[in-house]
């Protein structure tokens, strides 16, 4: 991955839940219209749907997918610390999305679908990321093109993710409770 290219992160298990294939066939779209500084998709996670997502990439011809398989704690950060936007396209089951918690704690700008459980919490619609409709492919594209093409945004996205994620930690939760003890 060279050093301008945007980097995507898809960090979770490779099953029909998680729709995996939604954020590759949005980013053959991306892919096809950024010819200059082509952005690279790194899917960090194993599963069921590897092979057939890998055969995909391959069949189309697309630069810069990578798949890592899985990885342990300890190894994470260093992909979200390499990640330039992060994409969760997750199906029904999806109750909340740590790892869209975790990504935010690396200053990176989210993409969710609308049915993945922390969006209506912890995504601002065109302040620190997007919300797009399950499985449309044609809006998660445009997102993510959005994201590519603007390196400003994507800090200011960031920037913003980070500052609604400090709200939730162990202090918050702590007052949260002795708040709701005291009524």
């Amino acid at each position: 991955i060279g050093e301008n290219e945007p980097v995507i992160l898809f960090m979770g298990k490779l099953t029909h839940k998680k729709r995996p294939d939604d954020l590759l066939k949005a980013f053959e779209m991306v892919d096809n219209k950024s010819k200059d500084s082509p952005p690279a998709l790194v899917f960090v996670g194993d599963g069921e749907l590897r092979s057939e997502l890998e055969e995909y990439a391959s069949e189309r011809n697309l630069r810069g997918v990578f798949f890592t398989g899985f990885k342990n704690q300890l190894e994470i950060s260093d992909y979200y610390s390499a990640a330039d936007i992060f994409v969760l396209p997750s199906g029904t089951g999806e109750t909340w999305g740590l790892v869209v918690n975790e990504a935010m704690c690396f200053k990176l700008p989210v993409i969710v679908s609308d049915v993945v459980g922390c969006g209506p919490d912890l995504v601002r619609n065109s302040e620190n990321g997007f919300i797009v409709p399950l499985g449309n492919t044609q809006k998660l594209s445009r997102c993510i093109l959005e994201l590519v093409s603007d390196s400003k945004k994507r800090k200011q996205f960031g920037e913003k993710s980070f500052e609604i994620i400090k709200k939730y930690s162990f202090d918050a939760d702590i007052k949260g409770i002795k708040e709701s003890v005291r009524l």
